[in-house]
């Protein structure tokens, strides 16, 4: 991994926000968590904050000590001074002294400190921001560190890694306790540049917005070369002869994802569909192994409220074989549902606050000899699950490579999952009347056709739009692993 900083751009991004009245500190904040949150293999929906601490004016005109760190709702790739709300920092560390606080107090705590009560809601992860001492603070979840630490040693691993250069803090879940240990931690080794959340995420510090910038950058390469060293390939599984067609599978799949397939879910609700496929998907898929790694839990907590703990794997589908395929796609689905069921009962039971059970339907899906496929309400969460899960194929692959893939117990999975702070992130928002419906437009982007096209998704439909007949179709190259351009945390 390359550091992207750039002096010119850097001096760019400060002069742009001077002119809005935006000091030097935060402009530069600015300027590396877009650089942060343009890497997938950094950040990825959410995954990631950052922070700067600094002396701004309040309303009458005093100087005031603040955090300003990333704010719910927006996307590190493409953020803008308003995305890192300043907090009053004074009030924020003066909480470490409490013993327990609950989440509820948390984030009504850090709004009453907000210097603008128009901002969005800090992260969830504001308070250990706040009890750092450092004037940087920048938080990833990479891809080849999280390779690394997902591992039954893997503690060990980044330790042999990095030295004394980092601390590792054992997994606790976001909030005010994990702050409070990152804090006790850091107090316990003064001279560390990173701290390792173990099976969650990394985070460096700096007095510059350089300085942190490029020791994220730094540990990250050596996690990455590290990876390449005595790699183990995945076993491959036997698959028919005859592979069939991503057109033949795809609405045998969609129709058997129908929410209203079970009795809890409500009425019907179908689906949309992300596919995705690459020699690199291909590889996991047809694991044969592919039954164990990619069933015990996601790579990073902050994943399961897009993709729940694990995906559905359905068999390989063989060519003029697609009744039986169907038939043993239903059956997969059944024991999806069944299987969630008796998690959640399971987790449920165990847990200090009992929860109401979400859907329990799959949000990937594995297929073998084809590829995968992210589901979602709309197509937006479609693709969102699908990046995730395509970022899952590389840290499990890599994990696997180096060792064995071994990611948070069950229930700490669980606990992440119904997560107010995490379901708060879905927003709850009504479905419009097409939602999850797909229209076909023919005619190309004229007249009526065009107009067709721009009223559906207002109402929430997706369309396929299909040109003239006397036009020829877009070659499927062009189209056929398009992505959405942004990540939406």
């Amino acid at each position: 991994m390359k550091s992207r900083w750039s002096d010119s751009d850097a001096q760019a991004f400060v002069a742009r926000y001077a002119d809005q009245g935006v000091g030097e500190d935060l402009a530069l904040r600015t300027y590396t968590t877009r650089l942060l949150g343009s890497d997938p293999k950094l950040v990825l929906h959410g995954g990631g904050n950052t922070s700067v601490k600094t002396t701004v004016k309040d309303m009458l005109g005093d100087d005031v000590e603040v955090l300003c760190v990333k704010g719910s709702g927006w996307d590190m790739g493409a953020i803008e001074p308003a995305g890192l709300p300043a907090v009053r920092l004074a009030p924020l560390r003066r909480l470490r002294a409490f013993d327990t606080l609950s989440d509820e107090d948390m984030v009504a705590f850090q709004r009453i400190n907000l210097l603008d009560p128009s901002s969005p809601n800090p992260s969830v992860e504001t308070l250990l921001h706040a009890f750092l001492p450092h004037k940087f603070v920048d938080h990833t979840h990479s891809t080849a560190v999280l390779a690394l630490t997902d591992q039954p040693d893997g503690e060990a691993l980044l330790r042999e890694l990095y030295g004394e250069r980092v601390a590792t803090v054992p997994y606790v879940m976001p909030g005010f306790a994990l702050a409070k240990a990152v804090a006790d931690i850091f107090e316990q080794n003064p001279k560390v540049e990173g701290l390792l959340l173990v099976r969650h995420g990394f985070f460096t510090m700096g007095a510059t917005a350089r300085e942190a910038y490029e020791r994220m950058i730094e540990f990250v390469t050596l996690a990455e070369e590290r990876l390449q060293k005595n790699r183990k390939p995945l076993k491959q599984a036997a698959l028919p002869a005859k592979i069939a067609s991503v057109a033949e599978v795809a609405p045998i799949l969609r129709g058997a994802v129908t929410i209203s397939r079970d009795a809890l879910a409500g009425t019907a609700k179908r689906q949309i569909l992300d596919f995705r496929t690459s020699d690199a998907i291909l590889n996991y898929v047809n694991g044969a192994d592919l039954a164990r790694y990619s069933q015990i839990g996601v790579v990073t907590p902050d994943h399961t409220i897009r993709t729940k703990n694990w995906p559905l794997i359905v068999p390989a589908p063989e060519a003029g074989k697609l009744d039986e395929w169907k038939s043993a796609v239903e059956a997969a689905v059944a024991a999806f549902v069944a299987r969630y069921h008796d998690y959640f009962a399971r987790n449920n039971a165990k847990s200090a606050q009992k929860k109401i059970e979400l859907d329990p339907l799959p949000r990937v899906v594995l297929v073998p000899g084809v590829g995968l496929f992210g589901l979602g309400a709309s197509s937006k969460d479609a693709a969102i699950a699908a990046d995730i899960a395509e970022n899952t194929v590389e840290a499990i692959t890599d994990a696997e490579a180096v060792g064995s893939f071994r990611p948070i117990d069950e229930f700490d999975l669980f606990e992440m999952e119904y997560w107010s702070l995490e379901q708060a992130k879905l927003g709850k928002a009504s479905e419009k009347p097409l939602a999850r419906q797909v229209a076909v437009i023919t005619g190309g982007g004229a007249g009526i056709a065009a107009a067709t096209a721009t009223t559906l998704p207002k109402e929430g439909g997706e369309i396929a739009l299909l040109p003239p007949a006397h036009e020829a179709p877009v070659p499927p190259a062009q189209t056929a692993h398009k992505k959405p351009p942004a990540r939406h945390p």
